[in-house]
């Protein structure tokens, strides 16, 4: 049997993601090397590989690609609060995901990655 490990992340500019990663996303960094950032928030752990050239551009939710998911409380909130941080969404607005009961968006991180912000829907009462 297997379960899902570390997130990793190929990006060609270290010191991009470094502040992009702390600073703007609010990761707690754990971990640094002069290949290799590694980020943590609970058993979790993201890390971030130096590496050539950025990713291929691409159509999301079109093409092919792997995305990391930064789950948060109020999505809409956290879409201003980056935004004013300078993230570029691709989504306008949030998009739902019924089968998944959530929200998201979809964000540009440095390198040309894409990741999204969910939102879990509230159980009804």
């Amino acid at each position: 049997m297997m379960k899902l490990g570390p997130s990793l992340v190929m990006t060609p500019d270290l010191g991009e993601a470094l502040t992009f990663y702390r600073e703007v996303l609010g990761l707690s960094l754990l971990a640094q090397s002069a290949s290799q950032l590694v980020f943590g928030s609970g058993t979790w752990a993201l890390h971030v590989f130096k590496c050539e050239g950025p990713a291929a551009a691409q159509q999301h939710g079109r093409d092919a690609s792997s995305v990391i998911s930064f789950e948060t409380e109020s999505l809409a909130e956290m879409m201003v609060e980056l935004q004013a941080r300078g993230v570029e969404f691709l989504h306008a607005s949030p998009a739902r995901n019924g089968l998944a009961s959530l929200s998201y968006a979809a964000f540009r991180a440095p390198g040309g990655n894409v990741h999204e912000l969910v939102q879990r829907d509230q159980p009804a009462n």
